[in-house]
């Protein structure tokens, strides 16, 4: 938990206490889970946070995602940034779409550990560039569709757009796709890398 207030405090994001609590209950998990298999990159706690939390922390500090939303995580990986948004506000749900079988057992680790069974369900699958609409049409209905390093960020774009009314599309290096509805940028603190997250309306 200390590297989740650390985190907050230099981002200058406020949190509280029970949400710094939460987020620090799946830091903890999720350092463990990747003491046996390939989770993430990081070396040490301190780097594991920023890899969970930053996206999430100024995604909710914007309110980018509408209140009540269901969130589409495409490629969702370790989680994040949408299982920290949901630990943060309870008003969200989340359907976490992920095609290696070890992530998604650790997926459904977490959502039943963290106490987010009844707003998230987790399906071990593949996005069919072909027939998008597919997923939807199978698991239900979303607000919003996100991919966090999956796809190129026009090509996800053109994805997200097909899923859902609203779009987030995440860039590093990239500048973002024309258009965005709204947006906001930051950096990660231990490396001062440029980060940005665009909304974009279904057209």
């Amino acid at each position: 938990m200390d590297e989740v207030r650390a985190l907050a405090e230099r981002l200058q994001i406020p949190l509280t206490d029970d949400a710094a609590e939460r987020l620090g209950a799946f830091l903890r998990l999720t350092a463990l889970w990747g003491k046996r298999i390939d989770l993430t990159s990081a070396r040490d706690n301190g780097a594991l946070a920023e890899i969970l939390f930053v996206d999430a922390l100024h995604m909710v500090s914007v309110e980018l995602v509408p209140e009540n939303a269901r969130v589409l995580d495409v490629g969702a990986g370790v989680g994040a940034p949408t299982l920290p948004m949901l630990l943060m506000r309870p008003d969200l749900r989340a359907l976490l779409v992920e095609p290696r079988r070890k992530r998604v057992a650790f997926l459904r680790t977490a959502v039943g550990s963290l106490g987010l069974a009844q707003r998230v369900q987790v399906v071990e699958a593949k996005l069919d560039l072909d027939a998008p609409r597919a997923l939807v049409d199978a698991h239900g209905a979303v607000d919003v569709a996100l991919a966090r390093a999956t796809f190129a960020p026009g090509v996800w774009l053109g994805l997200g757009r097909q899923l859902a009314p609203r779009t987030l599309v995440l860039t590093a290096q990239e500048a973002p796709p024309a258009g965005a509805m709204l947006s906001v940028s930051y950096a990660v603190p231990s490396s001062g890398a440029k980060r940005v997250v665009s909304a974009y309306a279904a057209q």
